[in-house]
């Protein structure tokens, strides 16, 4: 039986997040867990991070600000909600109709 290969191509690092690639490591405390959240708004490409007010404490999020439509409110808690190291959301978002 012949050794196991690496295949060149797989590179050094290539499983972890360090590398620029791979699989995100999970948040390790609330600071982590916020920014992690923060993260996963700016990538959506219908929220805005700035209209929300982000904290977590215990790995809950919490969720406070103000948006147009209650599609966003409930968007914004599935986004969050999805984020790995996140164990509940509250959402304190307000519905604010222009």
């Amino acid at each position: 039986m012949e050794p196991c290969q690496i295949p060149p191509e797989a590179g050094v690092g290539a499983g972890d997040s360090s590398s620029g690639g791979g699989i995100p490591l999970p948040p390790e405390n609330d600071e982590q867990v916020t920014q992690a959240v923060r993260q996963a708004f700016f990538l959506d490409p219908i929220l805005s991070v700035d209209s929300f007010e982000i904290t977590t404490a215990n790995r809950v999020v919490y969720l406070r600000g103000m948006v147009p439509t209650p599609d966003l409110k409930e968007r914004a808690e599935q986004v969050a909600a999805q984020v790995q190291g996140v164990n509940r959301v509250v959402n304190q978002v307000r519905v604010v109709t222009p």
